[in-house]
């Protein structure tokens, strides 16, 4: 800044007349020097507005703009929804409105429910949060907080699905870039999959056009973690592609079908590290969700070998194979049974 200022105050005062004495600390110098500060911060805004109005540089409120020219705009964040599972004295009422919790994420149940004589009931429930953090996983709802006469114990047999944050400007700049490189064109796939993808909730999309005949157009979707789609973001996107989509077109709108990835080895280790082996496996698995041909037998070796407290491992098979397994474009691939010797 220092050095900028310098520079426009030195070709300032390269205009004054030689009568005028220029030399720092005089009347001259200070105003020229004044004029120089302004000038540097007009710069300043100059360089943000150049940065603003391109979507390779722009960020914010500022990037919506330049890709709103395209019709592209920010997804919104959504709410996890699901099932629980609640224990009680027959006849007890779960009022919608209530309160269960997965430690200290919050959700409300979605319709009043009675105990059965079973002594269990099933209910409705949706995140309080949008966001990634109400995707829980089964079990993990466990509690009241706010106790209910004749209730004893919640539960959610499956995990929560559906929560999405915010799209970031970098996932909305692909979006874009993606929409400029892949012309599209009066319904064809192209547009099928941009339609999808602006949809809040899904992560990606694949179109596979004529796939059951003349006229028909199938649609497939992931959630914004690569995952299976719940049913009813499968049924939001069906219903607004529906609107779009050119007279005529008999379009089917699923999911990706898991494929299970199990896996074999002997292990030299330091404690027990069959979780993390999970994890770092599961992370492999998950980045190239949908978008990999292939589950690649060296990445599961090194995920592997990458975890604390593996020194080394031998025997590893992958679906009982020493080789890549295949995946079609319509399935992701999701860790099943981990065999360690």
């Amino acid at each position: 800044m220092a050095e900028t200022i310098t520079s426009i105050t030195e070709r300032l005062l390269a205009e004054v007349p030689e009568q005028y004495d220029t030399t720092e600390g005089t009347y001259t110098y200070d105003i020229e020097k004044s004029v120089a500060v302004e000038f540097d911060n007009a710069y300043d805004q100059l360089e943000t507005v150049r940065k603003q109005s391109h979507v390779s540089t722009a960020s914010g409120t500022y990037l919506e703009k330049c890709v709103a020219h395209f019709g592209l705009y920010r997804k919104s964040a959504t709410y996890a929804t699901g099932n629980i599972t609640v224990t009680g004295t027959s006849g007890a009422v779960l009022p919608v409105g209530s309160k269960v919790a997965a430690g200290n994420v919050m959700f409300t149940v979605n319709d009043t429910v009675t105990i059965g004589d079973d002594g269990t009931a099933s209910a409705p429930v949706i995140c309080d949060t949008a966001g990634t953090q109400g995707n829980v996983l089964a079990g993990y709802i466990n509690r009241f907080p706010v106790t209910i006469s004749g209730l004893l114990r919640v539960t959610n047999e499956h995990a929560t699905t559906g929560g999405s944050n915010d799209e970031t400007d970098t996932q909305l700049r692909e979006r874009y870039n993606e929409y400029i490189s892949r012309p599209v064109t009066s319904g064809n796939k192209y547009q099928y999959i941009s339609w999808a993808k602006s949809v809040p909730g899904v992560g990606d999309a694949k179109c596979i056009p004529l796939w059951n005949g003349p006229g028909t157009v199938k649609v497939i979707i992931v959630d914004t973690e690569n995952q299976i789609a719940p049913a009813e973001l499968v049924k939001k996107v069906k219903e607004y592609i529906d609107d779009l989509k050119p007279v005529g077109a008999d379009l089917t709108v699923g999911t990706a079908e898991e494929i299970a990835i199990n896996v074999s080895c002997k292990i030299e280790m330091t404690g027990n590290v069959t979780e993390n082996i999970k994890k770092n496996i599961s992370e492999y698995l998950t980045k190239i969700s949908f978008s990999k041909g292939y589950v690649s037998y060296a990445k599961i070796g090194q995920a592997i070998l990458n975890t604390d407290g593996v020194t080394d491992y031998t025997n590893l098979t992958v679906n009982q194979s020493t080789n890549n397994v295949p995946i079609t474009e319509t399935q992701i691939a999701v860790l099943g049974v981990l065999k360690i010797d």
